[in-house]
């Protein structure tokens, strides 16, 4: 290889290596905006949600052990929506309800209510 056909490769890959970044955000969105089109709520009666306490409506939850107060936070103004891993960016509604992707694996290609909760949750900073 010539030193001409060198300078060629290394700018080609190069340019490839700036703009792949950029088309797996682009891809990201898309798939985004594609999962919150045909989004379903996560069902509080699945395994995986029970085992992080998960409800629709905070007020759904009895057990007075997870009623406490979390990163100074009262636990009546837990929620989904202010919750870290709630992702509001991408917030729509679902079958009459606020809802958007949450983080946590129990939720893994579904959505939460912005009024729900679970054992998880973290202040938004």
């Amino acid at each position: 290889m010539n030193r001409r056909a060198f300078i060629q490769s290394v700018a080609a890959l190069t340019g490839a290596i700036a703009v792949l970044p950029t088309l797996a955000s682009a891809q990201e969105r898309r798939r985004g905006s594609q999962a919150a089109a045909g989004a379903t709520l996560v069902d509080p009666k699945d395994p995986a949600a029970k085992a992080v306490n998960y409800v629709h409506v905070t007020s759904e939850i009895k057990d007075a052990a997870l009623k406490v107060e979390r990163a100074g936070v009262k636990f009546e103004a837990q929620n989904c929506k202010n919750c870290a891993f709630y992702t509001a960016d991408k917030e729509t509604t679902v079958s009459g309800k606020k809802a958007a992707p949450c983080q946590m694996p129990f939720a893994a290609g579904k959505v939460v209510a912005a009024t729900g909760w679970c054992s998880t949750w973290a202040k938004k900073s």
